[in-house]
């Protein structure tokens, strides 16, 4: 602004200045309006915005001086078109206003609300003027940026700051105003007027609340006496303290109450969307504007015996009893004595004699007290019922739930909540700092009050929210405040139906609350007693002590709640975190017993994976790490390892999964204590079960159980499965197929014993001949065996390869069943030959000890069996038989090039030449 010359003395005999000041500069200003006839025939006055941003640009040029005289008239100009009542004329000119708000200085901004204020304050106009301040301020916001503020003075004197109280006047106008009013009255058509359509000021509370500067802790003693024509230092307070000024009024209306929420909704949204808002202005800031309201007006018990009277809302003054001969006048009266000043009352007395008579002001109280209790006192004997609700005549919790719960303060309470939530969430709080955590302190009490007296459910939610960031700080009130926020916590699942509810997002926060409260470290379990090897520890010796933040009773109550609330189909993630931080601190009951009987069944037969994945977890710690007996353990092993003959998949699979963990967690004492009863079962579903998924699951079981066990059980293990493998008899077949699988698991899980004595030779000569005997494909059931020993024969090669490398019976064997019928056989044969002949060089054969050398014409019937491999119809084509068959063959050929010889079975192949080139 002002960009030409700044002297306007200077310019004032200029001719240029002269012609522009007294004919071009009127001469344009003529043009801003423009004449027109409406629908009715009537002329109207309409602003042609191109001109009137064209103007303020050339006032732009001009001296400040000028400028600034200028600018208040074009002002005026536009605010006056805003008056026209074609509702497309008003749109022109509010886009015009805005545009000129952003092009301006923000110093000029004050100038455009008075104008605005002033042009528009009646009628149908007042519903323009706050679409209008909402056009501004949306210009506005997609062009400021907020300055950097180093000083006190620099932030009470940033120009948007400054237009803040002006700009809430005409919200507040529109909010709880006369526009306000037009628009609840029934029989206006707010049709006619399409400003009148909703409100836009809750959307520029919103917009303000975004773009100041969020620094309330500026609003000190020091501030307001430099700046005395501040009604707030702080552009924050600014914002909301009018409205918690309309809650404060007593006689505030319900309908104002409304409004007042939705706004203060609003403007919580726009600060937690302020990028100054700060943690160390957020916390004081919330606190000093809640804590009026929670902590206010709660009174302790002992200013509270007062209000103990026969109607909860009845409040007496404190009693004085006067004090003349034993308290009783010299002539039978009433001995009269003046009212003491402070609300205290001067009673007299008059009894016929001094039986039961106070003599002071502290026993009368205390008559009064006891008068109280006999009257909630069962006095008909032991097994009368007991009267209940007493709770309510409790003068705190009775002034301090009214106090709080009342609809005004309950929306300011909301608002500061919702702020600190927000807050909370948008940025992770630094729980290592110091400063931090002592403004976060104060807060537990206050959330906790908040958590104990409010019966909205939005504050309730909210304040669980917040504890749930402040829980995970090493805050020194902590161990002060779970007193009384645990049983507040169990009153609220009660209340909300925990047991049938799960999904209730107060149910979900309580859960999290105490989950937080149980692992906080303020409660850190003490040294864990050491286990002794068959987990033979007694519930005894655990009992309940200070590491559970609740008492035995609420433990006790909270389990009960858990176990209904497990069994819901719906279940959320923060029900079984809490009963993992429960199983962590070893808290013994019985229904903690039933509890885990519960998740047992869960692990198996809930329908959701992540649910029976947290159950699995949930037990196998409470398996390894609780004291139990050891006839409490060998019955939850007995029921694992009956799960996983579950009749569906997934709970099969799930079962077995936590067997393998267990096998995999536990001491190796303990497990060689319970082989048996893992070993044998686990045989039988690997060789009954229909599923690949489960038998693989199976074998991995085995697998880890055979590397985990002493070499003693697993030599007694592979005993078993020699005999099961020389069975004989009609039912033979089952355990010969399951001795199969099993050799291929001890070959794989423990080279180590295989290689030990005869154990491998024993094996391989079983092996042999069991294939020999099965050559012939005699019915669809023996290809099955050969199809397992062949694969213990792959395991075999890959693992102990010196024990098969010289029988050359056995590779005799494998290259007679490249040409099975079965394509099972086929390929497994295959993947045995293609991964010995795969280490071989084909060009250096001489002197090598494989059986394509040392069985003359090997090598040309591996190649001919192999050549039936890719001789197939298209439906019975195999793409990995045909690729191995093919690398085989591949093999084959380069063989045959360097050794001619080596393929014919009627030369010697002992010693080949390599002269075929």
């Amino acid at each position: 602004t002002g960009e030409g010359a700044t002297d306007g003395k200077n310019t004032e005999g200029n001719g240029v200045w002269r012609s522009l000041k007294n004919r071009i500069i009127p001469k344009v200003e003529s043009f801003l309006v423009r004449e027109k006839t409406d629908k009715s025939g009537k002329k109207i006055k309409c602003l042609r915005s191109s001109v009137a941003l064209a103007t303020m640009k050339l006032f732009q040029k001009l001296p400040l001086k000028t400028f600034e005289a200028k600018l208040p008239q074009l002002i005026t100009v536009v605010c006056i078109a805003l008056k026209n009542k074609e509702s497309n004329e008003r749109d022109i000119a509010r886009e015009t206003l805005a545009k000129m708000a952003v092009s301006l200085d923000m110093k000029y901004l004050p100038l455009i609300l008075s104008e605005l204020s002033v042009s528009l304050s009646e009628g149908y106009k007042l519903h323009v003027r706050s679409a209008t301040l909402h056009s501004i301020l949306v210009a506005i916001a997609n062009v400021y940026e907020q300055s950097t503020v180093n000083t006190v003075e620099e932030a009470v004197a940033l120009p948007f700051d400054r237009c803040v109280v002006a700009m809430l006047d005409l919200i507040h106008q529109d909010i709880f105003g006369k526009a306000s009013e037009i628009k609840e009255v029934e029989h206006v058509d707010k049709r006619l007027i399409k400003e009148a359509m909703g409100s836009k000021s809750q959307d520029s509370l919103e917009i303000i609340a975004r773009l100041v500067l969020f620094q309330p802790s500026i609003a000190s003693t020091s501030v307001k006496d430099k700046h005395p024509e501040l009604a707030n230092a702080s552009v924050v307070h600014s914002i909301v303290t009018p409205f918690l000024e309309r809650l404060n009024d007593p006689e505030v209306l319900p309908s104002t109450i409304r409004k007042v929420k939705e706004c203060l909704n609003r403007v919580a949204v726009g600060f937690s969307s302020n990028g100054r808002a700060k943690y160390e202005e957020v916390l004081p800031f919330v606190y000093a504007t809640v804590s009026p309201f929670v902590l206010g007006k709660v009174k302790h018990l002992h200013d509270a015996d007062a209000d103990l009277e026969d109607s909860d809302d009845e409040v007496e003054a404190p009693i004085q009893i006067s004090k003349t001969n034993n308290g009783v006048s010299r002539n039978g009266g009433c001995a009269k004595k003046k009212v003491a000043p402070g609300n205290v009352v001067a009673v007299t007395t008059w009894n016929p004699s001094s039986l039961g008579s106070a003599t002071n002001q502290n026993s009368a109280l205390g008559m009064k007290k006891q008068q109280k209790r006999d009257l909630h006192k069962v006095i008909d004997g032991a097994a009368a019922p007991k009267l209940t609700g007493s709770s309510r005549h409790s003068p705190m919790k009775s002034s301090a739930a009214k106090s709080m719960n009342n609809p005004a303060n309950a929306c300011a309470v909301n608002f500061g909540l919702a702020l600190l939530s927000s807050c909370l969430k948008r940025s992770k709080i630094d729980v290592s700092d110091e400063v931090l955590c002592s403004m976060a302190d104060p807060y537990l009490h206050l959330l906790t009050q908040c958590v104990r007296f409010s019966s909205d459910s939005n504050a309730l939610t909210l304040s669980l929210r917040c504890l749930c960031v402040f829980l995970r700080m090493d805050l020194p009130s902590v161990a002060k405040s779970v007193k009384k926020l645990g049983p507040s916590l169990l009153d609220h699942l009660t209340a909300a139906g925990a047991a049938t509810n799960t999904q209730s997002e107060i149910v979900q926060g309580c859960f999290k609350t105490l989950t937080l409260l149980l692992s906080h470290q303020k409660f850190a379990s003490k040294p864990e007693q050491q286990m002794s090897v068959d987990f033979a520890v007694s519930a005894e010796t655990f009992k309940h002590d200070d590491v559970l933040p609740l008492s035995e009773v609420q433990m006790q109550a909270l389990v009960s709640l858990l176990q209904s609330a497990v069994r819901e189909s719906d279940h959320h993630n923060s029900t079984f975190v809490l009963i993992k931080a429960i199983a962590a601190k070893k808290y013994i009951s019985a229904e903690f017993y039933d509890l885990m009987e519960i998740i047992l069944k869960l692990s198996v037969q809930s329908q959701k994976a992540s649910i029976r994945l947290q159950s699995s977890q949930i037990f196998l710690q409470y398996l390894i790490e609780y004291p139990m007996g050891k006839q409490r353990l060998d019955n939850h092993l007995q029921q694992i390892v009956l799960n996983i003959k579950y009749e569906y998949e997934e709970g099969r699979l799930s079962a077995i999964d936590l067997l393998s963990s267990v096998v995999q967690k536990f001491p190796i004492p303990v497990l060689e204590g319970h082989s048996q009863l893992f070993f044998l079962p686990l045989v039988l579903q690997l060789v009954n079960d229909d599923s690949k998924k489960c038998k693989e699951a199976v074998t991995n079981c085995i697998s880890l159980l055979l590397k985990r066990l002493p070499t003693e059980v697993v030599q007694g293990f592979f005993y078993y499965v020699k005999r099961w493998s020389q069975s004989s008899g009609i039912d033979s077949l089952p355990m010969q197929r399951a001795a199969a699988q099993l050799f291929g698991i001890f070959v794989e899980a423990r080279p180590d014993y295989m290689k030990r004595g005869t154990n491998s030779s024993d094996l391989v000569t079983i092996i042999s001949d069991v294939i020999v005997k099965n050559l012939q494909y005699d019915n669809d059931e023996g290809w099955e065996l050969l199809y397992f020993n062949i694969v213990c024969i792959e395991k075999i090669n890959s693992h102990l390869p010196s024990s098969i490398s010289n029988n050359y019976d056995i590779w005799g064997s494998l290259v007679k069943l490249l040409a099975f019928p079965h394509p099972w056989v086929m390929q497994a044969s295959s993947r045995v030959i293609n991964s010995h002949v795969s280490n071989l060089d084909p060009t250096k054969m001489n002197g090598s000890d494989s059986f394509v050398v040392k069985v003359p014409g090997s090598l040309f019937d591996v190649a001919r069996n192999l050549c039936r491999h890719l001789d197939v119809d298209e439906k019975h084509f195999v793409e990995t038989t045909s690729v191995l068959a093919i690398k085989t063959i591949s093999w084959a050929f380069q063989v045959m090039r360097h050794y001619p010889k080596i393929c014919y079975a009627n030369e010697s192949a002992d010693e080949p030449d390599g002269s075929g080139d």
